[in-house]
């Protein structure tokens, strides 16, 4: 229990009281003031120290329950963090103590489980971010239609979930490079009927998609389906031409 210091103590009050109420018998006494107004401001000041007293209770009943709820609100944060970062043999008690005692013993737990959650949101983000770059290259839906933050489900953000993304991603990287090999592929093969036949390469290949021929600061060339498809297009005609150019 708190000791109260010597100003606030019982018997110190209770001396400064009589003190007080002495020098006011007194002030009475030289007034002439009437028994009937004596006890009722002796009436007035016990009601209006009960009234603070009242107040400071209500006032400290409060931060109790302030303390409590808080305390449950970081609980409650804790569980769902632990849940959602997978950390399933992570344990944690509030200690033991006062209530600001346990306060102070448990936010520093919260505050670790937050910088895990911001670091292994940042790494969900990433590989999500380059997913639906590396989808949108494939879809030729272009970079307008990229979202500036992909969603992460912030309720699920295990290390087997990140895993399961960054597979998915290392398999999408390894479909782009085949892509770009085909491209240019078909792009070298068209720049050598180009030449055998006589026609425009350039503007035949940046006529299906510029970046073939006039690739953008930082992007690579186009790798879309549709991209590919006339790529192959073009190689088949000029093919077939050339072909019956030599049968004639």
């Amino acid at each position: 229990m708190t000791t109260l210091p010597p100003s606030l103590s019982p018997s110190h009050s209770q001396t400064t009281c009589a003190s007080l109420l002495q020098e006011l018998q007194v002030i009475w006494d030289e007034i002439g003031e009437s028994d009937v107004e004596r006890d009722k401001m002796l009436l007035e000041l016990e009601q209006e120290c009960l009234d603070i007293y009242r107040r400071k209770v209500e006032m400290t009943r409060k931060s109790k329950a302030d303390l409590h709820h808080s305390l449950a609100q970081i609980e409650s944060e804790i569980t769902k963090l632990v849940a959602a970062l997978g950390e399933h043999s992570f344990s944690f008690s509030r200690g033991k103590g006062t209530l600001k005692q346990q306060t102070s013993y448990i936010r520093p737990v919260l505050e670790e489980l937050r910088s895990k959650k911001k670091q292994r949101m940042k790494e969900f983000t990433e590989t999500q971010s380059q997913i639906a770059q590396i989808c949108a290259e494939i879809a030729g839906t272009g970079q307008s239609m990229l979202p500036s933050d992909p969603e992460v489900d912030e309720s699920d953000l295990t290390v087997k979930k990140l895993g399961e993304l960054k597979s998915h991603l290392q398999e999408l990287q390894n479909e782009k490079i085949i892509r770009l090999q085909k491209v240019n592929s078909h792009i070298s093969m068209i720049h050598e009927l180009s030449v055998v036949m006589s026609f425009d390469f350039s503007k035949r290949v940046s006529d299906i998609h510029a970046s073939l021929i006039y690739p953008a600061n930082g992007h690579s060339k186009s790798i879309s389906n549709d991209t590919l498809a006339k790529l192959t297009g073009v190689l088949i005609h000029c093919s077939k031409r050339s072909k019956r150019g030599y049968k004639r």
